[in-house]
């Protein structure tokens, strides 16, 4: 009897370990990136070499003057409550163009003000995890058709 007392206490502790890095995880990485967006899923081949779809990447908090060709930024869309992960091609004091690695054209110019954060790299590789974004991807799918 205490051994099934014990698999079960110990069952537990292990469940509320896993509820608690599932739940505390996404905070602690919007405090440590700076940014209230730390993850952002890859749903289309547009930035396909570099980050292929399905990538769950790490998004860090930047500022405006950080900014520089070439970096991969996250940036509300204007339309839409999404997101998009493009490269940045081109820069002003007021505005900035980006294009998907795999587009033929660039995106329209958007403002400072709509980024929210750039692709977090670490000796120049993103950091990602491969296919856990197509998780979160359908797991947004099915909140959404509620």
């Amino acid at each position: 009897m205490k051994k099934i007392v014990r698999f079960f206490g110990n069952f537990l502790v292990y469940i509320a370990i896993v509820v608690v890095t599932i739940f505390g995880m996404p905070r602690f990485l919007s405090w440590f990136l700076e940014t209230p967006y730390p993850m952002a899923a890859i749903t289309s081949g547009s930035m396909w070499p570099a980050l292929k779809e399905g990538d769950l990447v790490f998004i860090e908090g930047v500022k405006k003057d950080e900014l520089a060709k070439g970096d991969v930024v996250v940036y509300r869309n204007r339309d839409a409550d999404t997101f998009t992960i493009h490269r940045v091609v081109s820069l002003d004091a007021e505005q900035l163009v980006t294009k998907g690695d795999a587009n033929f054209t660039q995106d329209e110019p958007i403002g400072y003000d709509a980024v929210v954060g750039r692709a977090w790299r670490i000796n120049n590789s993103f950091m990602r995890i491969p296919r856990l974004g197509a998780l979160t991807v359908f797991a947004s799918k099915v909140n959404y058709s509620r």
